[in-house]
């Protein structure tokens, strides 16, 4: 047998072996539908998220510039909105932007559980740009609007709401449910999380899992997808801010020297935009293109089914947008740049900073050396802007873990026309915290949100939809229930 033939054959058996799987994902398995009358009995859980809207929880990095009392008008009104759940439940003090209630399972050899989010929000920006009040809380066509309804006050409410149904129920759960939520996190949680971590470590706990803030139902972002997608984040980047710095000389720009200290840092920036960390199919990446395969046409069943064959063909079609490119790689995006003060003179010193996202499977270390080598190439220095903000990637959970699979239960009672995958969350959360008291850590909001929801995230008009609401109550009763 000639090469040639030899080589034609190895194709044909590689295709006819792709081929093969592909085929046998089969039909997808078909969407269900959710009963309205399942959610009509929350009804009137959008007014206590619409009270907790109403507070202006705003953190700032430097605590002199919080209003302080809006944190305490909010635990108060948490404990008015939701008596049963802070009469029956253990509290813990574990320090001013922490709220920690434990409910005691009747099962002491399970594991806990622990369930968090946060209820601190970002400044609300230009006010004009806003429809209404974005502290107004205002319950209209269908819609709670305001700052935190989608980040991340929603959460915290329908977990609340559904710890008081189940207590005025009579219901006891078999293991141990700590709510741990935070008042910081949009400024790292150092007062928050943290804080709760700490209590938790001290007290020996270490729980089966944790689910905070993370992934979401999403509506149409993969439009090849045959319905809306629960993402449910089972890992997490890192985080530095990189300094880029040079040193000039100074003096007239009339009379400039073959580089400036800006052009320099400028030449920096570009050689590591030019050059950009190595694309990578990592454990969630292949979780969660393994995961699509039922739900995706022939050709994609065919790429996302042979990851062996096809992972540096789905690398290179990822690395084409920038939503997906970060699913592959560590990302380092120059964010801030500056030199000197005034047009004609030269800078004594420029500067850029880079905001980092670093790739599970790495860590700061690497990803830093890395940039190290770039810049001083070029003449500059990397170093890090920020000491105390600088987090090591989080370890990627496992989805044969009994969380995840409680998760996805609670899903499919809440929204069972979606699929449910892994996903990497590339933001950041206070999930890093409490990496030393869960084995598993996951990242879910059960809310349905497409792009126009997303926008609101940070952003102006930030709404949810009362259904959303409603729904998420559901998820987080059948999860109590179910652990």
């Amino acid at each position: 047998m000639t090469a040639l033939a030899l080589s034609a054959c190895v194709v044909l058996a590689l295709s006819a072996l792709m081929l093969a799987r592909a085929l046998a994902a089969g039909a997808p398995p078909p969407a269900g539908t959710l009963d309205p009358g399942a959610l009509d009995t929350w009804a009137g859980a959008e007014n206590r998220l619409s009270a907790l809207v109403r507070i202006p929880t705003v953190s700032r990095f430097d605590p002199a510039d919080e209003d302080a009392s809006a944190f305490s008008r909010f635990t108060s009104e948490l404990s008015m909105l939701y008596p049963l759940a802070h009469g029956r439940l253990l509290a813990a003090n574990a320090g001013d932007r922490a709220i920690v209630l434990e409910w005691p399972g009747s099962d002491g050899s399970l594991a806990p559980v622990i369930l968090t989010a946060h209820f601190d929000v970002v400044p609300p920006g230009e006010r004009s740009r806003w429809d209404r009040d974005p502290f107004g809380g205002a319950v209209e066509n269908g819609y709670v609007h305001g700052r935190g309804t989608q980040d991340i006050k929603i959460t915290l409410c329908a977990a609340m709401e559904a710890a008081e149904r189940l207590l005025a129920d009579g219901f006891v759960p078999k293991r141990t449910i700590f709510l741990a939520f935070g008042g910081d996190e949009e400024v790292g949680g150092v007062r928050g999380a943290a804080r709760i971590a700490d209590y938790l470590a001290g007290r020996g706990i270490k729980a089966s899992f944790l689910l905070d803030e993370g992934g979401f139902v999403a509506d149409g972002f993969l439009g090849f997808a045959d319905r809306p997608l629960a993402l449910v984040g089972i890992s997490e980047k890192g985080y530095m801010d990189v300094a880029l710095e040079a040193d000039g000389a100074g003096g007239h720009a009339s009379m400039p020297p073959r580089h400036t200290a800006a052009g320099v840092v400028s030449k920096a920036v570009a050689a590591i935009e030019a050059r950009p960390f190595k694309g990578v199919v990592s454990y969630t990446l292949a979780g969660f293109l393994r995961a699509l395969v039922p739900y995706s046409p022939f050709i994609y069943r065919l790429l996302f089914g042979n990851l062996w064959l096809t992972a540096p063909l789905v690398k290179r079609a990822l690395a084409r947008s920038p939503e997906t490119n970060a699913l592959v790689r560590t990302t380092a995006a120059a964010t801030m740049l500056s030199g000197s003060d005034k047009e004609n003179v030269l800078p004594d010193k420029a500067r850029a900073v880079l905001n980092v996202r670093i790739l599970p499977g790495s860590s700061v270390s690497e990803a830093l050396g890395r940039l190290e080598r770039l810049a001083r190439r070029a003449g500059a220095r990397a170093i890090l802007a920020h000491d105390g903000h600088v987090n090591d990637p989080l370890p990627e959970s496992p989805v044969d873990h009994e969380g995840f699979a409680a998760i996805s239960r609670a899903i499919a009672d809440s929204h069972p026309e979606a699929g449910t995958i892994p996903f990497m969350f590339t933001a950041g959360t206070d999930t890093k915290h409490y990496r030393n008291v869960a084995q598993a850590l996951y990242r879910f909001a059960p809310i349905r949100q497409d792009r126009a929801d997303l926008a609101g995230v940070h952003g102006a008009n930030e709404r949810i939809s009362v259904d959303n609401v409603r729904r998420a109550c559901l998820f987080y009763c059948s999860l109590m229930r179910g652990l």
